[in-house]
């Protein structure tokens, strides 16, 4: 199963989101036997690693490069294996043009993850590549993060547009609000999203720039800083419905 993860703008969150996520879904898969794994193909600005903490001395450039070599120990040696269970591709340390890599490579990639793992996450770049829409085009669920804010929302609108127009229309996907605050002031509401948006807000994640800051800053999940929090809750939610609509009994 892959699961692809994009962003109607940079600086919203989406791979802070991204990675806590995968690491709940790990854990949850894990207490059933399964595996999980998050390839960050943000060759240019990805910091999935990072922010999880981990170090890893191979990265996703030494797939690329392994080319016709690539085999199931090659990928599991290459990825870093977080507390979670969650196994992380990490993006190369230098930044690469995005025409750096080409489909075939990136599909081959994906493809052998996918037989190695049971669940695949994927956080694309914020800017679309042919081989990025590839992925988009495999995938079992695309969930696009977006924010409560006009241009945010106006992003989130033209990408889905895109999908439709290169006949993606009909990909299993999730609209995700990340940072989302329960206001009766807030200038923008989720009623205003789905209509700028033709079609429902399927997520809200709650918006706790303390806990997940550190987090981040610790490398460590959310659940590490605080047990219990409105994050980890819709967090939790999310997970439960990709489990439910993935066919996956835990």
């Amino acid at each position: 199963r892959l699961i692809t993860v994009i962003k109607s703008r940079g600086g919203i969150g989406a791979t802070a989101l991204a990675t806590q996520l995968a690491c709940r879904f790990a854990a949850s898969e894990g207490r059933a036997g399964r595996e999980v794994c998050l390839i960050d193909f943000d060759v240019q600005f990805g910091d999935a690693a990072f922010q999880l903490g981990l170090g890893p001395r191979l990265t996703l450039f030494d797939l690329v490069e392994a080319g016709a070599r690539l085999d199931g120990p090659m990928l599991r040696s290459t990825t870093v294996q977080h507390p979670s269970g969650l196994h992380v591709a990490a993006a190369p340390p230098e930044l690469l043009p995005l025409d750096a890599v080409s489909n075939e490579q990136v599909l081959a990639i994906a493809e052998r993850a996918q037989r190695e793992f049971g669940t695949v996450f994927v956080d694309l770049p914020a800017n679309w590549t042919n081989w990025s829409l590839s992925l988009v085009a495999r995938s079992q669920m695309v969930l696009l993060v977006t924010d409560l804010s006009v241009a945010g929302l106006n992003r989130a609108r033209r990408q889905l547009k895109l999908l439709g127009e290169q006949g993606l229309g009909d990909v299993p996907l999730k609209i995700i609000v990340n940072r989302f605050e329960k206001s009766v002031f807030r200038p923008v509401k989720t009623g205003d999203a789905a209509t700028a948006l033709g079609r429902e807000v399927d997520f809200t994640v709650a918006n706790d720039p303390d806990v997940i800051g550190a987090a981040i800053d610790q490398g460590v999940p959310i659940d590490d800083i605080k047990r219990r929090s409105a994050l980890g809750r819709d967090l939790d939610a999310i997970d439960a419905a990709l489990a439910a609509e993935l066919g996956l009994e835990r």
